[in-house]
């Protein structure tokens, strides 16, 4: 369990996240991390040294070490595209590689992730049916789209269902924030996220002499900041600052600093030496941000879930044909932030 994290040079969460307990006749079983082979999985428990040992119940998956349905921590469900019309090729990239990296972790850390493609076949894996197997949803740059699938949904994060959701998941725009277009989407938007519409942000005319912040371009690592360190996310990582994996960042309508029921856990703070987002041609130099406070993930007090920034890799949409040139799984230490949060979540 814990190879794939000693290999990034990260200290391993599993201790503190994946021992489950069960009743003995003199003590309470304390088990350690599941074993597998080819044909079944076990544990051990630290305290006695008893084996709990179980056949795998449904074979999938190429390797020995595969994660079935009785050895998982928990079981992931992510939406999102990465196929289909119209797709915009630096948000559908996101979840290809997101479909590589969660599902290798996954083998290693215990876990199953699974992928319902929206580009290609809508929301209909959304249905009550379906999600109940599952113990955490995630929103790979999309979010419900259809009447039932948002109906769903929100259901489901009423009444405690674990969420993670990812860049353009957060993206929305109407004519006033004050107004949005549907009940839904207000409620997504405002009440969920917390973060409001997409970008019209106040901005110091000290940075650049914009009058608002929107989005950084092009796609840039930056120097992020952990905000705190007393929620479940980040109170076992060791840094309080690492760089991130490059990425197209939002600015949002609400300040989330000040939104009681917000918890922010990472930001961004752009200076002029070091400004976020690299395009200085005419026209585009209010997409350079060299000052603010920006939020970057951040978790609401009133549900179960986590949303963050990234998920846009660079792709070249200037020049020409370079095609991808980065991954959102480059940055050990956001890696590792996703890692706590996926526990975290689906232990709360």
């Amino acid at each position: 369990m814990n190879k794939l994290l000693r290999l990034l040079g990260i200290i391993p969460v599993a201790a503190a996240v994946a021992v489950s307990f069960s009743a003995c006749g003199e003590h309470v079983h304390k088990w350690g991390d599941w074993q597998r082979s080819e044909t079944e999985h076990w544990r051990v428990c630290k305290t006695c040294k008893e084996e709990q040992r179980e056949d795998h119940t449904d074979a999938k998956g190429n390797e020995a070490t595969y994660v079935c349905d009785g050895c998982a921590e928990f079981k992931v469900l992510a939406f999102g595209f990465n196929g289909g019309i119209n797709i915009d090729t630096a948000h559908a990239d996101f979840a290809v590689d997101a479909n590589k990296w969660f599902s290798k972790t996954g083998n290693e850390l215990g876990f199953i992730y699974e992928y319902s493609n929206t580009g290609e076949k809508g929301w209909v894996d959304m249905n009550e049916e379906n999600i109940a197997n599952y113990d955490l949803i995630m929103l790979l740059n999309d979010k419900p789209a259809s009447e039932e699938s948002r109906r769903v949904f929100k259901d489901y994060v009423d009444n405690g269902g674990a969420c993670m959701a990812f860049h353009a998941a957060g993206f929305a725009m109407w004519s006033t924030p004050e107004t949005p277009p549907t009940e839904w989407d207000g409620w997504f938007s405002n009440e969920f996220l917390r973060c409001g519409v997409y970008g019209n942000c106040p901005r110091d005319k000290s940075d650049g002499g914009f009058d608002t912040y929107w989005n950084t371009w092009n796609p840039t690592s930056e120097p992020m900041t952990i905000e705190t360190h007393e929620h479940f996310s980040t109170e076992n990582l060791e840094f309080d600052e690492f760089i991130s994996a490059p990425c197209e960042w939002y600015e949002w309508y609400n300040n989330l600093f000040e939104d009681e029921k917000t918890t922010v856990l990472i930001s961004m703070n752009p200076t002029p030496e070091n400004p976020a987002g690299d395009d200085n041609r005419p026209g585009n130099l209010h997409q350079v941000w060299r000052g603010g406070h920006h939020a970057i993930a951040w978790a609401n007090s009133d549900y179960n879930m986590i949303y963050m920034n990234w998920g846009h890799n660079l792709q070249s949409y200037n020049d020409g044909e370079e095609g991808k040139q980065s991954s959102t799984f480059s940055s050990e230490e956001q890696n590792r932030f996703m890692i706590e949060a996926m526990f975290g979540l689906t232990k709360k």
